[in-house]
């Protein structure tokens, strides 16, 4: 399947339009015997993966890129930054709204639900994405996207029980994945790679603001008005999102009927691998809190779910003749250790961001809000290297250092949160937080990049899409075993130092029951706390360790700086940070 990043230049029309075809190629006679449909070349003499050569035949034609005129290129970086805007902020923006839904629903047990039915959509349906947009079109699924994250919202702030919320959450996470996923996709079909950089770096800075903004405009909303403008706030920027993305997005369409397309789907891939991802999701949610880790049930989701992979697998490798995720690709250097980066660097990133704040709220006795706002110098710092990693690749279009310095940072700073205790001063706090945002930003734009250097034009979706579910999967495992150490070790630790007072473990709910206890017991329990915490920070290097590892095997594959089909470079009147 040729994708429009990889148009031959007499296919390229010579003014926009979206009623242009890509010619449609049967996979299915030259998944083997074609030597265009692999993913790499072996150089002669090629022992191994890291001995591959994974650029495009140097005798093929450079692939072109879709530019569109100023004024239309304006006008679609707006849609795509509200598009990683709004699904980042409703990732997030419903923490601090969960005390008033809980109050007018009297759920408290399914309370969990309307994060965890946001995230396992939205992580799932990612991967499927890139290949899907590779066989309906790029504007296509973009709006899908959008319609699916719009009805959610919908869905979501007219609720009228908890179920309903909850199932306006899972379908506005199914929208919420594929923005985060078309968005990278969409631009890297109209930038050459060092161009990308930049814009990458801009909708980074844009992803981590997002992380500070949310909580603060959930809080607000909820006290001043309703909870349900947490959701109804995605309604008038998505339908802006919308419009844009309608009238402007002109991006080659693929040639073939709708019936024609649906056949082309791998839909045995895409059930195992939504099979897959949901267990697992679910045995990584819900081990330690809602189930203990021995458990039938965590046991059972997380064999269930090694099961379905080696299926899936197995599936993808020999029966489609266009994988969802094509196997061959993780024999490639560059792909499987940029993955693993991202997925342990991903596990690293939310253990920071999630535990920082119980800092602030416990031993510093902060409120949510302005412990939220302490993290402001690690989001500020992620901003800085994502904006600034980006000129850099565009000027010099070198990256591969970049994740190798960005995870040893991350260890550095994760390190330094181990010097944090009652009377850290806050100036210290602010330095140790900059350099774990700082290394966190360098790892963001750079890897991807170096995937769809490592490939293919024709891969080049596909590995996009997998480049932010790797995060996001990361994500949910590194807060899972972050969460199960810290919990395990202060609840632990809380029977050990009163074993004889039953409330004691009501202080890991409420933080305020602290203040009922006498102050030597205070002093006890502050110090128990910043105990599981510093666990929690060892997890966070043991991670980002992990990630430097993998990140030592990233070789750099040079960028490609083609010109765009009218052969103009199009200046960006207005920066998108």
């Amino acid at each position: 399947m040729a994708t429009a990043a990889s148009l031959k230049q007499d296919n390229m029309p010579t003014s926009s339009s979206s009623s242009i075809s890509i010619p449609h190629h049967d996979s299915a006679q030259k998944h083997e015997l074609d030597g265009e449909d692999t993913v790499c070349n072996e150089k002669p003499g090629a022992s191994s993966p890291s001995d591959v050569d994974v650029d495009a035949d140097p005798a093929a034609p450079p692939p072109m890129f879709y530019k569109p005129p100023p004024r239309q290129f304006i006008l679609i970086m707006t849609a795509l930054a509200l598009g990683v805007f709004l699904a980042s902020l409703d990732q997030i923006i419903v923490s601090t709204s969960i005390p008033a839904i809980t109050k007018e629903y009297n759920s408290l047990n399914d309370i969990s639900w309307l994060g965890t039915a946001y995230m396992m959509t939205s992580t799932a349906f990612q991967p499927l994405y890139g290949k899907v947009s590779d066989i309906f079109g790029r504007k296509a699924v973009m709006l899908f996207a959008n319609f699916m994250f719009l009805i959610g919202s919908a869905i979501s702030g007219w609720a009228t029980s908890m179920s309903m919320l909850i199932i306006g959450r899972a379908v506005a996470g199914l929208g919420a994945g594929g923005l985060m996923a078309m968005v990278f996709i969409i631009l890297s079909d109209m930038l050459d790679m060092r161009e990308r950089g930049k814009y990458m770096g801009g909708l980074g800075a844009i992803f981590s603001l997002s992380s500070v903004i949310g909580p603060l405009m959930g809080g607000a909303f909820t006290d001043h008005v309703t909870w349900r403008w947490s959701f109804w706030i995605n309604l008038p920027l998505g339908a802006i999102s919308v419009v844009f993305i309608w009238f402007n997005l002109d991006l080659p369409t693929p040639k073939g009927s709708f019936s024609d397309k649906i056949k082309r789907i791998d839909f045995y891939g895409s059930f195992l691998l939504l099979g897959t991802v949901i267990m697992i999701l679910l045995a990584l949610s819900w081990g330690g809190s809602k189930y203990p880790w021995n458990s039938g049930t965590i046991i059972g989701l997380l064999c269930a779910g090694i099961v379905s992979a080696v299926i899936f697998i197995v599936v993808e490798w020999k029966v489609p003749a266009e994988p969802i995720i094509p196997v061959h690709l993780f024999k490639v250097r560059n792909i499987w250790s940029t993955y693993g980066s991202l997925f342990f660097g991903g596990g690293a990133f939310f253990g920071i961001l999630f535990y920082i704040p119980i800092y602030f709220q416990v031993i510093k006795g902060e409120s949510a809000t302005v412990g939220g706002l302490e993290t402001v110098p690690f989001v500020f710092g992620i901003v800085i290297t994502s904006i600034s990693s980006g000129i850099w690749i565009l000027k010099k279009g070198t990256y591969v250092l970049f994740p190798a310095l960005g995870n040893l940072l991350v260890i550095t700073g994760s390190a330094l949160c181990l010097l944090f205790v009652e009377d850290t001063p806050r100036v210290a706090t602010i330095f140790i937080l900059l350099i774990c945002g700082l290394g966190i930003g360098l790892t963001l734009q750079p890897s991807t990049l170096a995937v769809q250097a490592a490939c293919k034009p024709k891969y080049m979706a596909t590995v996009t899409a997998l480049v932010q579910f790797t995060r996001s999967l990361g994500s949910v495992f590194g807060i899972a075993i972050v969460g199960s150490v810290f919990n395990n070790k202060l609840e632990s630790t809380l029977h050990e130092r009163f074993p004889e007072d039953k409330n004691i473990l009501r202080v890991t709910q409420d933080y305020g029951f602290i203040k009922n206890y006498v102050e030597l017991d205070r002093i006890m329990i502050y110090a128990t706390f910043v105990r599981a915490l510093h666990f929690a920070f060892y997890c966070c290097i043991a991670f980002s360790s992990l990630a430097l590892v993998s990140s030592f095997f990233i070789q750099h594959k040079e960028l490609k700086t083609n010109a765009n089909q009218a052969g103009k470079k199009v200046e960006l009147a207005v920066e998108m940070v």
